[in-house]
């Protein structure tokens, strides 16, 4: 892969920059935030002095013969880089009301898709697919917590007090904005990681149910965390759709990839 047909843009407290010598972009899920990290050249240190945290900042990042994917955020810590002459900013994703709105309420006799719904839209994030549980809660208490918090209580009641199987769901933005809460994954085509068509690395989980198995291919701009992907590993004799449960777009000087984590999802509980 050419890295020269890679386009890369940032626009940051009302400036854009072309040239990006490090970025990454992090999509996890059941985990509330996406997070940017972007390294700049900054040899005056006027970056570093002009950026505060709640700066808003884009990142386009796509190939030069198609539309750039745009994630967008806020900028939460700028310090100076490790290399000399340099600025790292690290930044969170729109998703930032999940975390930062904080819920205080107390529901009777209500069902855990309602009490999701409710919070969503207190945010002001349009809620998008809120699946239903075919559970009541008798009572279920916010106690000033945030919007993601309270989705994470959900499931754990869900499972604990009704015994239903709840690993799977999650909450969480797709790249339109909207916010959704089950066993739901991101809309869009499926892309093929073949071997000779993708696949650079491809290390399987040692311990399928407790850990992640991680490919490594060309960027994939656009993919994030819930994104589904065919993995056609003849070596290891795999060729099945997976879930994507972590994704992280790198772009270094002498390389640009996308990792991707997937296998069971566990530890919630």
């Amino acid at each position: 892969m050419n890295i020269t047909g890679i386009r890369t843009r940032l626009i940051i407290g009302g400036q854009e920059y072309l040239r990006i010598p490090e970025m990454s972009l992090d999509y996890r899920r059941h985990a509330p935030l996406s997070v940017a990290q972007v390294t700049l050249a900054d040899p005056g240190g006027d970056i570093f002095k002009s950026l505060s945290p709640g700066t808003a900042m884009e990142i386009h990042l796509g190939y030069r013969d198609q539309e750039a994917d745009v994630w967008t955020g806020t900028v939460q810590r700028v310090t100076p880089d490790r290399k000399p002459d340099q600025v790292r900013m690290t930044g969170v994703g729109g998703e930032l009301p999940l975390s930062e709105t904080l819920i205080t309420k107390s529901w009777e006799n209500e069902t855990p898709e309602a009490i999701v719904t409710y919070c969503v839209g207190q945010t002001g994030l349009p809620p998008g697919n809120i699946d239903a549980t075919g559970i009541i809660f008798p009572r279920f208490v916010a106690a000033t917590i945030p919007v993601w918090q309270v989705a994470r209580q959900c499931e754990h009641s869900c499972h604990r007090g009704f015994g239903r199987d709840m690993d799977t769901w999650d909450l969480w933005m797709d790249k339109a904005g909207s916010v959704h809460w089950g066993d739901s994954d991101e809309d869009g085509d499926i892309p093929v990681i073949a071997t000779a068509g993708g696949v650079i690395s491809h290390a399987p989980a040692t311990a399928p149910l407790t850990e992640l198995s991680m490919v490594e291919t060309f960027l994939l701009p656009g993919f994030r965390r819930c994104g589904k992907f065919q993995l056609t590993d003849t070596r290891r004799g795999i060729d099945d759709v997976f879930r994507a449960r972590v994704v992280r777009h790198v772009v270094q000087p002498n390389k640009i990839r996308t990792y991707i984590w997937y296998g069971a999802e566990y530890g919630k509980y």
